[in-house]
């Protein structure tokens, strides 16, 4: 008898999560914007060093949250993270980032799904 493993659907990638998440908190009267503060540089070891140095210089923050989310309704700001899905874990600079924009009184939150921007939003109270 054969049997027939059921294989689940491949999870999907940072990239399109967060372009859904655009897309969708576009369509709900917010700006997303992307702060990309995780490049993968070019070059040897000394090429890298100095890129990473001018990029610290022009104000690039390791962990720092992927979309500034700007209500067009109402002067606010909120922050989120986004992960491939289903992933929660953030490494020690997002969880500094995160402490510090809620201490600060800022909404943040991890997205990991493509409708997580709109769970977000709800959570936040601004839809």
């Amino acid at each position: 008898m054969t049997r027939i493993r059921r294989q689940s659907p491949p999870k999907l990638a940072e990239r399109p999560i967060q372009r859904a998440n655009i897309q969708l908190l576009a369509m709900m009267g917010c700006h997303a914007v992307h702060t990309p503060n995780g490049s993968h540089l070019a070059g040897d070891a000394v090429a890298r060093a100095k890129q990473t140095a001018a990029l610290k210089g022009d104000g690039v923050r390791p962990g720092f949250p992927d979309l500034t989310v700007l209500d067009q309704r109402q002067p606010r700001v909120g922050f989120m993270e986004v992960k491939r899905e289903g992933r929660v874990d953030l490494d020690p600079d997002q969880v500094w980032w995160r402490d510090e924009l809620q201490r600060l009184g800022f909404p943040w939150a991890l997205v990991n799904t493509p409708d997580g921007g709109a769970v977000a939003l709800r959570s936040w109270g601004w839809r």
